[in-house]
């Protein structure tokens, strides 16, 4: 009587440690799988921020080419409200000093002004 006891007590315990066991694995399943999932629609996320971000760009890139259009189809003339604001660059910096601007030209270069000083920044040798 005593074996069979034994063997009945070893036969529950074991199922309820099998099923135990299970019940953890399956949580343990359940939320790596939220995790990871959490983890994709964060990178999903970005993707599409960027790729609006991109989309953007685009599009601003579309009309500066339009207005770089528009200014390059001129006849080579400044307009009068640009000429003003450079000359009222110019009083700034020299102020009482006696100055005179004797010619503006458009710049033909790709880069701005920034970007040029960027280049010969990081460009000039040691």
């Amino acid at each position: 009587m005593k074996n069979i006891e034994l063997a009945l007590t070893l036969l529950i315990a074991g199922f309820v440690i099998v099923f135990v066991v299970l019940i953890l694995l399956i949580v343990i399943i359940t939320l790596y799988g939220k995790i990871i999932q959490s983890a994709q629609n964060a990178v999903s996320n970005k993707r599409e921020k960027k790729l609006a971000q991109n989309k953007e760009n685009t599009e601003k890139s579309a009309v500066k080419a339009i207005v770089r259009e528009d200014i390059e189809e001129d006849d080579g003339e400044i307009p009068e409200e640009i000429i003003a604001v450079i000359a009222a660059a110019v009083d700034a910096v020299y102020g009482n000093k006696p100055h005179k601007i004797k010619n503006i030209k458009r710049s033909r270069s790709i880069r701005s002004s920034w970007g040029n000083a960027g280049i010969a920044e990081n460009t000039k040798p040691f």
